[in-house]
């Protein structure tokens, strides 16, 4: 080493020696990823800006991309909270994208395992016995060479390094450290995706809670309607028709009390198995819920959208795929590979390790393709169009995350709106009911009548319960959107 320096030092073109080293270790053929940066800086200038009119906060949100928030807690919920726990820990898919992301982790090691000379030790025993017909230029005729038995034995250390003179082993690297990092994103992308498809279970079972209370108390109005009706019915008051209506409309409310408890246990067992657990042994027991919304701030600043797994995924993606075209493309230039081979050989075991048995050898081999039949050319069209998908597709990742935003804020701004309107509407619904079993008790009306307003009143209650359960769904939704909150 100290010679090649003192060789350096001295050269009259030491400079230019340096300086042609430097450019041939630091050469790549990784192409500028001009349309990756072109749609980030796009929606950076403008579309990443606003949702709409209103105050934004000029906060930057600077967010840990390998650790989804627990976003769960806005709720408020003890129940959702240890539910969430135990999926996170348990839930069959987060722990099959874990193993994924250790995969990828040990595919970069893998890859920069090229950038090092590989060296092994492969001691050898032989034992070959020469034939004594074999050839000889130099026999005369009838003259036979002599047997001969030859052991050998040898330690060498074998060396190989090919130098990586155009990147192709850097930009290996590189495309292995974006897909570890696109598996980051998908490991928290999971994450998410579980936590909210636990939380909107979750809130589809105190939903429908909310519906099976209103639907007992029904059920007990119907019943206490037809015990009326088959009173008034065996003194002759009213006539047959009165009496089979009010028995098919408790009936009606008996069969919808079924499909309510059938519902509620489909979203049960959905939750068991996000939770790692079978369904039998998983029950959620029923209790007064009155979880009130979280309020939205207004002004969600965009930028939140940049820590969306499947955005941060697809373009780690992307950087990725532009990484291989550096690769295909220095497979069209020479390769320089060193060899060498250090040791030991003897025919004999007691002379192996004396300093006459001492053996080896430098050798350095330069591959230049000439002729592969437009290989590498292909090679580079195919990853120049893998390229090209995966920039759409990011593309394509950003649009749909601005339309997913865009839906859950409007349907929120639309149900509150529609949930003030329906409390209306249950009043006047409830008061009408009312009046009809009055009047119905009395004689005026028939059965007919006290049918249809009770059944318009229980249907009001019904739909104030769905807006407010699609209240908190979309919520979840929105937080989903943002990439796990928007705080």
């Amino acid at each position: 080493m100290k010679a090649c320096v003192h060789i350096i030092r001295h050269c009259p073109y030491s400079n230019l020696l340096v300086l042609s080293i430097y450019l041939l270790l630091s050469c790549s053929f990784r192409p500028n990823n001009k349309r990756l940066k072109e749609i980030r800086e796009n929606y950076e200038s403008g579309k990443w800006k606003t949702y709409s009119s209103q105050r934004l906060s000029d906060t930057i949100r600077n967010t840990n991309s390998n650790n989804i928030q627990a976003w769960w807690t806005i709720f408020n919920d003890p129940t959702l909270d240890s539910l969430e726990e135990l999926a996170v820990k348990a839930n069959p898919d987060i722990i099959t994208a874990i193993a994924r992301l250790d995969e990828a982790r040990a595919n970069v090691k893998l890859s920069a395992s090229d950038l090092f000379p590989a060296i092994r030790f492969n001691p050898s025993a032989t034992r070959n016995q020469f034939s004594q017909n074999r050839p000889n230029p130099f026999q005369t005729t009838g003259n036979q060479l002599p047997g001969v038995i030859i052991n050998t034995f040898q330690l060498p250390l074998d060396f190989d390094y090919e130098i990586d003179l155009w990147g192709k082993y850097r930009n290996n690297v590189q495309a292995a450290k974006h897909n570890y990092a696109s598996y980051t994103a998908d490991m928290n992308g999971v994450l998410l995706s579980i936590t909210t498809d636990v939380a909107y279970y979750y809130m589809q079972v105190r939903v429908t809670d909310l519906k099976i209370n209103i639907y007992t108390k029904a059920l007990q109005t119907r019943k206490d309607n037809l015990i009326l009706t088959e009173e008034r019915y065996r003194v002759g008051l009213i006539t047959l028709l009165d009496l089979s209506q009010a028995q098919s409309d408790y009936q009606t409310i008996q069969s919808q009390f079924y499909d309510l408890q059938n519902y509620r246990n489909a979203a049960e067992h959905a939750l068991a198995m996000l939770c790692g657990l079978p369904a039998f042994s998983f029950s959620l027991p029923k209790k007064d819920w009155n979880i009130q919304l979280p309020q939205i701030p207004e002004g969600i600043p965009s930028d939140l959208l940049k820590r969306r797994p499947d955005i941060q995924s697809q373009e780690q993606r992307a950087e990725a795929a532009n990484a291989v075209i550096g690769v295909y493309k220095a497979y069209k230039f020479p390769s320089l590979i060193l060899t060498g081979s250090a040791g030991t050989l003897s025919r004999e075991v007691n002379t192996l390790l004396s300093s006459d048995s001492k053996t080896w050898q430098l050798g350095a081999t330069l591959s230049l393709p000439i002729f592969l039949g437009g290989r590498n050319t292909a090679l580079i069209q195919m990853a120049k169009a893998r390229y090209l998908q995966t920039t759409a597709q990011y593309e394509r990742v950003i649009l749909s995350s601005f339309r997913e935003v865009e839906d859950a804020l409007n349907t929120l701004a639309q149900r509150k709106e529609q949930s003030i309107l329906q409390d209306s509407i249950i009043k006047t619904a409830e008061l009408t009911a009312m009046l009809s079993r009055e009047r119905y008790s009395k004689g005026l009306v028939t059965y007919y009548e006290v049918v249809n307003n009770e059944r318009t009143a229980l249907n009001t209650q019904s739909i104030a319960i769905q807006i407010r359960g699609d209240q908190f769904t979309y919520t979840i939704y929105l937080i989903k959107a943002l990439g796990g909150s928007w705080q």
